[in-house]
Protein backbone atom coordinates (compact mmCIF):
# COMPACT_ATOMS: atom_id res chain seq x y z
CA UNK A 1 0.00 0.00 0.00
CA UNK A 2 2.87 2.31 1.03
CA UNK A 3 4.46 1.94 -2.66
CA UNK A 4 1.11 2.51 -4.20
CA UNK A 5 1.04 6.06 -2.28
CA UNK A 6 4.14 7.72 -2.89
CA UNK A 7 3.28 9.24 -6.47
CA UNK A 8 -0.19 10.58 -5.43
CA UNK A 9 1.32 11.79 -2.35
CA UNK A 10 3.63 13.86 -4.58
CA UNK A 11 1.21 15.11 -6.86
CA UNK A 12 -0.92 16.11 -4.43
CA UNK A 13 2.02 18.40 -2.26
CA UNK A 14 2.88 19.73 -6.12
CA UNK A 15 -0.95 20.78 -6.77
CA UNK A 16 -0.92 22.55 -3.20
CA UNK A 17 1.99 23.96 -3.69
CA UNK A 18 0.88 25.52 -6.81
CA UNK A 19 -2.17 27.40 -5.08
CA UNK A 20 0.39 28.86 -2.62
CA UNK A 21 2.91 30.09 -5.11
CA UNK A 22 0.52 31.49 -7.62
CA UNK A 23 -1.94 32.84 -4.92
CA UNK A 24 1.90 34.63 -3.18
CA UNK A 25 4.21 34.98 -5.85
CA UNK A 26 2.48 35.00 -9.44
CA UNK A 27 2.69 32.82 -12.44
CA UNK A 28 6.65 32.10 -12.69
CA UNK A 29 7.53 30.45 -9.85
CA UNK A 30 4.26 28.59 -9.69
CA UNK A 31 5.65 27.26 -13.29
CA UNK A 32 8.78 26.01 -11.39
CA UNK A 33 6.51 24.72 -8.29
CA UNK A 34 4.87 22.31 -11.05
CA UNK A 35 7.48 21.54 -13.03
CA UNK A 36 9.76 20.33 -10.10
CA UNK A 37 6.96 18.43 -8.65
CA UNK A 38 5.90 16.60 -11.55
CA UNK A 39 9.92 15.56 -12.58
CA UNK A 40 9.59 14.45 -8.59
CA UNK A 41 6.64 12.28 -9.31
CA UNK A 42 7.97 10.67 -12.39
CA UNK A 43 11.24 9.68 -11.03
CA UNK A 44 9.10 8.42 -7.99
CA UNK A 45 7.32 6.10 -10.11
CA UNK A 46 10.41 4.99 -11.81
CA UNK A 47 11.83 3.75 -9.12
CA UNK A 48 8.56 2.07 -8.04
CA UNK A 49 8.82 0.63 -11.33
CA UNK A 50 12.23 -0.72 -10.99
CA UNK A 51 13.48 1.71 -14.14
CA UNK A 52 16.58 2.27 -12.29
CA UNK A 53 17.74 1.78 -8.53
CA UNK A 54 20.00 3.39 -6.23
CA UNK A 55 23.54 2.41 -5.99
CA UNK A 56 25.92 2.96 -2.99
CA UNK A 57 29.13 4.81 -4.42
CA UNK A 58 32.36 3.63 -2.71
CA UNK A 59 31.89 6.65 -0.51
CA UNK A 60 28.79 5.27 0.43
CA UNK A 61 26.58 8.14 -1.27
CA UNK A 62 23.70 6.90 -2.79
CA UNK A 63 22.79 8.29 -6.46
CA UNK A 64 20.21 7.29 -9.09
CA UNK A 65 22.09 5.23 -11.83
CA UNK A 66 20.96 6.23 -15.59
CA UNK A 67 22.07 6.18 -19.21
CA UNK A 68 19.84 7.72 -22.24
CA UNK A 69 17.86 4.66 -23.76
CA UNK A 70 18.85 6.60 -27.33
CA UNK A 71 22.27 8.20 -28.81
CA UNK A 72 21.53 10.73 -31.38
CA UNK A 73 24.35 11.24 -33.57
CA UNK A 74 24.11 14.67 -35.77
CA UNK A 75 25.24 14.60 -39.39
CA UNK A 76 28.68 16.51 -40.17
CA UNK A 77 29.12 19.70 -40.44
CA UNK A 78 27.97 21.29 -43.22
CA UNK A 79 31.05 22.16 -45.86
CA UNK A 80 29.48 25.41 -45.25
CA UNK A 81 27.99 26.94 -42.55
CA UNK A 82 27.74 31.16 -42.91
CA UNK A 83 27.95 33.58 -40.30
CA UNK A 84 24.57 35.79 -40.42
CA UNK A 85 23.27 38.22 -38.72
CA UNK A 86 20.49 37.83 -36.09
CA UNK A 87 18.54 40.67 -34.89
CA UNK A 88 15.93 40.86 -32.14
CA UNK A 89 13.05 38.83 -33.66
CA UNK A 90 9.47 40.69 -33.86
CA UNK A 91 6.94 38.24 -34.66
CA UNK A 92 5.30 39.22 -38.01
CA UNK A 93 8.70 37.27 -39.28
CA UNK A 94 7.02 34.10 -38.48
CA UNK A 95 3.79 34.78 -39.58
CA UNK A 96 4.59 33.54 -43.72
CA UNK A 97 5.82 29.41 -44.00
CA UNK A 98 8.75 30.42 -45.98
CA UNK A 99 11.96 28.10 -46.37
CA UNK A 100 14.35 29.86 -43.65
CA UNK A 101 16.92 32.11 -44.95
CA UNK A 102 14.86 32.17 -48.09
CA UNK A 103 16.38 36.05 -49.30
CA UNK A 104 20.30 34.46 -48.90
CA UNK A 105 21.34 32.64 -52.00
CA UNK A 106 22.13 29.26 -50.83
CA UNK A 107 22.86 26.35 -53.31
CA UNK A 108 20.90 23.53 -53.01
CA UNK A 109 23.25 20.97 -51.80
CA UNK A 110 24.63 23.75 -48.72
CA UNK A 111 20.00 23.59 -47.98
CA UNK A 112 20.46 20.18 -47.48
CA UNK A 113 23.48 19.84 -45.64
CA UNK A 114 22.54 22.94 -43.14
CA UNK A 115 18.61 21.07 -42.74
CA UNK A 116 20.13 17.77 -41.92
CA UNK A 117 22.27 19.25 -39.46
CA UNK A 118 19.61 21.19 -37.89
CA UNK A 119 17.00 18.54 -37.59
CA UNK A 120 19.51 16.26 -36.01
CA UNK A 121 20.46 19.46 -33.19
CA UNK A 122 16.37 20.29 -33.00
CA UNK A 123 15.66 16.22 -32.73
CA UNK A 124 18.33 16.24 -29.98
CA UNK A 125 17.18 19.41 -27.72
CA UNK A 126 13.25 18.51 -28.20
CA UNK A 127 14.07 15.05 -26.37
CA UNK A 128 16.49 16.72 -23.75
CA UNK A 129 15.23 14.54 -20.82
CA UNK A 130 13.40 17.21 -18.29
CA UNK A 131 14.73 20.27 -19.98
CA UNK A 132 12.69 22.80 -18.16
CA UNK A 133 13.29 21.14 -14.77
CA UNK A 134 17.00 21.63 -15.58
CA UNK A 135 17.03 25.21 -17.24
CA UNK A 136 14.42 26.39 -13.59
CA UNK A 137 17.23 25.04 -11.46
CA UNK A 138 20.15 26.97 -13.73
CA UNK A 139 20.32 30.30 -12.36
CA UNK A 140 22.69 31.12 -15.33
CA UNK A 141 19.65 29.99 -17.63
CA UNK A 142 16.46 30.67 -15.95
CA UNK A 143 16.37 34.47 -16.22
CA UNK A 144 16.23 34.64 -20.04
CA UNK A 145 13.47 31.79 -19.92
CA UNK A 146 11.44 34.35 -17.69
CA UNK A 147 11.98 37.52 -19.76
CA UNK A 148 11.42 35.80 -22.75
CA UNK A 149 7.78 34.26 -21.43
CA UNK A 150 7.00 37.78 -20.08
CA UNK A 151 7.83 39.58 -23.40
CA UNK A 152 6.03 37.21 -25.60
CA UNK A 153 2.86 37.46 -22.83
CA UNK A 154 2.69 41.64 -22.87
CA UNK A 155 3.00 40.97 -26.76
CA UNK A 156 -0.59 38.70 -26.32
CA UNK A 157 -1.76 41.41 -24.52
CA UNK A 158 -0.97 43.89 -26.64
CA UNK A 159 -2.24 42.16 -29.89
CA UNK A 160 -5.72 41.98 -27.74
CA UNK A 161 -5.58 37.95 -26.09
CA UNK A 162 -7.25 37.82 -22.71
CA UNK A 163 -6.27 34.59 -20.49
CA UNK A 164 -8.19 31.98 -18.84
CA UNK A 165 -7.03 32.33 -15.50
CA UNK A 166 -7.66 27.98 -14.91
CA UNK A 167 -5.51 27.87 -18.01
CA UNK A 168 -2.89 29.78 -17.66
CA UNK A 169 -0.22 27.97 -15.96
CA UNK A 170 -0.48 25.69 -19.09
CA UNK A 171 -0.02 28.47 -21.67
CA UNK A 172 2.75 29.47 -19.52
CA UNK A 173 4.92 25.93 -19.34
CA UNK A 174 4.16 25.84 -22.89
CA UNK A 175 6.51 29.07 -23.58
CA UNK A 176 8.77 28.09 -20.80
CA UNK A 177 9.52 25.16 -22.43
CA UNK A 178 9.81 26.75 -25.87
CA UNK A 179 12.20 29.98 -24.31
CA UNK A 180 13.96 26.97 -22.66
CA UNK A 181 14.75 25.37 -25.85
CA UNK A 182 15.83 28.47 -27.56
CA UNK A 183 18.23 29.13 -24.55
CA UNK A 184 20.06 25.66 -25.41
CA UNK A 185 20.08 26.39 -29.24
CA UNK A 186 21.80 29.51 -28.01
CA UNK A 187 24.67 28.16 -25.36
CA UNK A 188 25.20 25.32 -28.45
CA UNK A 189 25.90 28.18 -30.51
CA UNK A 190 28.35 30.10 -28.17
CA UNK A 191 29.90 26.30 -27.04
CA UNK A 192 31.36 26.47 -30.91
CA UNK A 193 31.54 29.74 -31.74
CA UNK A 194 32.81 31.00 -28.07
CA UNK A 195 31.39 34.49 -26.91
CA UNK A 196 28.61 36.19 -29.37
CA UNK A 197 30.26 38.69 -31.84
CA UNK A 198 28.10 41.65 -32.25
CA UNK A 199 27.53 43.79 -34.98
CA UNK A 200 25.24 46.69 -33.52
CA UNK A 201 22.06 45.38 -32.31
CA UNK A 202 22.06 42.04 -34.07
CA UNK A 203 24.30 38.95 -32.90
CA UNK A 204 26.56 36.62 -35.30
CA UNK A 205 25.02 33.44 -35.65
CA UNK A 206 25.02 30.71 -38.25
CA UNK A 207 22.47 29.49 -41.29
CA UNK A 208 22.23 26.20 -39.42
CA UNK A 209 20.49 27.75 -36.18
CA UNK A 210 17.89 29.20 -38.26
CA UNK A 211 17.39 26.03 -39.86
CA UNK A 212 17.17 24.72 -36.16
CA UNK A 213 14.73 27.23 -34.84
CA UNK A 214 12.28 26.30 -37.26
CA UNK A 215 12.46 22.91 -37.24
CA UNK A 216 12.02 23.05 -33.51
CA UNK A 217 9.47 25.38 -34.15
CA UNK A 218 7.42 23.50 -36.25
CA UNK A 219 7.54 20.21 -34.71
CA UNK A 220 6.57 21.92 -31.19
CA UNK A 221 3.34 23.35 -32.66
CA UNK A 222 1.38 20.56 -32.59
CA UNK A 223 2.44 19.62 -29.25
CA UNK A 224 1.95 22.90 -27.66
CA UNK A 225 -0.98 24.57 -29.46
CA UNK A 226 -3.29 22.84 -26.93
CA UNK A 227 -1.97 24.05 -24.34
CA UNK A 228 -1.75 27.45 -25.21
CA UNK A 229 -5.54 27.84 -26.51
CA UNK A 230 -6.02 26.25 -22.55
CA UNK A 231 -5.04 29.55 -21.54
CA UNK A 232 -7.03 31.79 -23.52
CA UNK A 233 -10.15 33.20 -22.60
CA UNK A 234 -10.41 35.39 -26.13
CA UNK A 235 -8.54 36.19 -28.97
CA UNK A 236 -8.96 38.74 -31.87
CA UNK A 237 -9.17 37.56 -35.70
CA UNK A 238 -5.80 38.87 -36.38
CA UNK A 239 -3.71 37.39 -34.67
CA UNK A 240 -2.00 33.19 -34.65
CA UNK A 241 -1.93 32.37 -31.43
CA UNK A 242 0.67 29.49 -32.72
CA UNK A 243 2.97 32.45 -33.60
CA UNK A 244 3.91 32.85 -30.06
CA UNK A 245 5.89 29.77 -30.08
CA UNK A 246 8.57 30.68 -32.50
CA UNK A 247 9.23 34.08 -31.02
CA UNK A 248 9.45 32.97 -27.65
CA UNK A 249 11.86 30.60 -28.70
CA UNK A 250 13.49 33.06 -30.96
CA UNK A 251 13.35 36.03 -28.21
CA UNK A 252 15.17 33.39 -25.49
CA UNK A 253 17.70 32.92 -28.33
CA UNK A 254 18.42 36.36 -28.69
CA UNK A 255 18.54 37.37 -25.43
CA UNK A 256 20.82 34.53 -24.39
CA UNK A 257 23.19 34.80 -27.21
CA UNK A 258 24.22 38.31 -25.20
CA UNK A 259 25.14 35.99 -21.83
CA UNK A 260 28.44 34.69 -21.52
CA UNK A 261 29.80 31.70 -22.63
CA UNK A 262 27.97 28.43 -20.75
CA UNK A 263 29.92 27.92 -17.57
CA UNK A 264 29.70 24.27 -17.86
CA UNK A 265 31.47 24.48 -21.29
CA UNK A 266 34.02 27.02 -20.01
CA UNK A 267 37.23 24.50 -19.55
Amino acid sequence: MGRIMRRPIVLAATLVLSVVALLRFGILPTILVMTLGITAAILVGRHQAGLFKLRSSRRGAQTAAWRPSVQHKELPTPTDDPVIVFSEPVVELFALRTPPLAHIQLSATVRSELDGLALGRAKRIMEAPDLLAHAAADAESWPYVETAVQKSLALARSRGIEFHPDGQPRLNQALALSAAQGVLLAEWRQLEDGKTVWDGTSARIRASDAFAIQRITEAMERRQLPELFAGIARRPPDFEVRLLLPYTLATAFFLRLRGERPQAFAA
